[in-house]
């Protein structure tokens, strides 16, 4: 693989013209100045390029002074810490008392709002039975409308059928009739 790479290189520095290794950047202006914008990259580019190693950073603002005796330090502990330590005491008692007071009105809230809701659910349930009775009420009227249609229909063929058999035993009486007066002229 290395060598089809190597192959593949070299063919495409055949196509390019041929200059020297270290004129491969005479193409690039000269005047061309790096991080111009940035003072501080620019003094870091140019140690880089002069070859200088880092400075060190100072650090010795960062380090803790240490007593010149060993007793002035605890005397220090001793007048200074108790009273550094009953601060932090008392600074995490107000805040746990605030998130006490906080935890209470939030639990005050809750209990509010769940009051508020029971009365919705009974409202709504009062409202839903009353709503449940209606509709029943409604069917049951339904039906009984719906059986007195079927038995006034009932009562109408009947009565239909009845007026057909007046009219025919009327029509048959008729004729009979006046077979009657025919036979008698």
């Amino acid at each position: 693989m290395r060598a089809k790479v190597d192959k593949l290189v070299e063919q495409e520095m055949r196509k390019r013209p041929s200059q020297s290794k270290r004129d491969y950047a005479s193409h690039f202006p000269s005047n061309f100045e790096l991080f111009k914008e940035s003072p501080i990259l620019g003094t870091e580019y140019q140690r880089v390029q002069q070859g200088k190693p880092i400075t060190e950073m100072d650090t010795s603002r960062y380090k803790l002074i240490e007593p010149d005796d060993k007793e002035d330090g605890r005397k220090q502990i001793q007048k200074f810490g108790a009273n550094a330590w009953k601060l932090h005491n008392y600074q995490l008692e107000h805040e746990l008392q605030q998130l006490q007071r906080t935890l209470e009105d939030y639990r005050q809230k809750i209990l509010e709002l769940n009051k508020q809701r029971k009365a919705e659910q009974i409202q709504a349930g009062s409202q839903i039975k009353a709503l449940e009775n209606k509709w029943t009420e409604l069917i049951g009227q339904t039906l009984q409308l719906e059986m007195a249609c079927a038995s006034l229909e009932t009562e109408i063929q009947q009565l239909k059928q009845y007026e057909q058999q007046l009219i025919n035993d009327t029509a048959k009486q008729h004729e009979q009739q006046q077979s009657i007066d025919d036979s008698d002229k």
